[in-house]
């Protein structure tokens, strides 16, 4: 459980709100944490709006209700396209984000029990990869390598990445995270982990296995086909190593999903 009672008890009084406005959804780390079980603790609650109205609308309407049912709201900031506010009941408080973010993605939005709607684990995958390269924040290279494991390994969220963000080519993302992804015991510290942190030689050592893997791997997908998801033609993401990856090329397995505004799920036609 990433997150804390408290946060998930703000989520699903929030949550009837997200499955009601489509252009409304739980992204960042809390949706991370909670979707893939990540020991790491998210400090907060991010809420992503499509547009500048729909944020307007989901931080009046979320306010009311959270107000109404006892909570404290106070705005730490608040802009045309983001707010910030601590959400207060008795000892216990979290901070929520509602801001604006680009509506281009590789798939739709999904239902989550807790948080409502959601950021597809895919994109917040390839979102935290942008995240590692644009920053240089513990958090993400923790983050990263728990979507290497699982939801599809480095190489191929890297090649998918560069298409929410043309300025990266995948193996410009890499070298970059190569670079700035290193951080030392002191530093994993002071992340809110379930238990104990986790050491920063494991954590890089895994790190250093990612990276050659990736390397390879982008190094072998078609050029063309940069900044589109790789997937089975008969659904599903593609996971395997380097040499699965050599023979479903060969083989014409594969298919190369591009993202779009709102995401969609790619559709498999029958095989003539």
């Amino acid at each position: 459980m990433a997150l804390t009672e408290f946060q998930r008890g703000v989520c699903r009084l929030l949550a009837e709100n997200r499955i009601d406005n489509g252009d409304s959804y739980v992204a960042g780390e809390a949706a991370l944490n909670e979707l893939l079980h990540s020991p790491r603790r998210s400090p907060g609650i991010d809420l992503f709006h499509d547009t500048e109205q729909a944020l307007v609308v989901s931080w009046k309407s979320d306010r009311e209700l959270l107000e109404a049912d006892g909570f404290a709201v106070s705005v730490v900031r608040e802009r045309p396209t983001f707010v910030e506010a601590e959400i207060r009941k008795g000892a216990d408080v979290v901070v929520v984000q509602w801001t604006r973010d680009s509506a281009y993605r590789f798939f739709p939005l999904v239902r989550h029990d807790v948080l409502g709607l959601v950021l597809h684990p895919f994109d917040l995958a390839t979102s935290k990869v942008l995240a590692l390269v644009g920053r240089v924040e513990p958090r993400d290279f923790v983050d990263t390598l728990t979507c290497d494991r699982e939801v599809q390994p480095l190489g191929y969220l890297a090649w998918a990445a560069c298409g929410k963000d043309p300025g990266w080519s995948p193996a410009a993302i890499l070298e970059q995270a190569a670079r700035s992804a290193r951080y030392t015991d002191a530093e994993l510290r002071g992340l809110d982990f379930e238990g104990e942190a986790p050491r920063a030689s494991d954590l890089s050592q895994r790190w250093r296995s990612a990276l050659e893997a990736a390397r390879a791997v982008t190094a072998l997908l078609p050029a063309p086909e940069a900044g589109r998801a790789v997937m089975i033609k008969d659904g599903g993401l593609f996971r395997e190593g380097i040499g699965a990856l050599r023979d479903a090329l060969s083989a014409g397995r594969l298919a190369f999903h591009e993202g779009s505004i709102g995401g969609a799920f790619p559709r498999v036609l029958p095989t003539r």
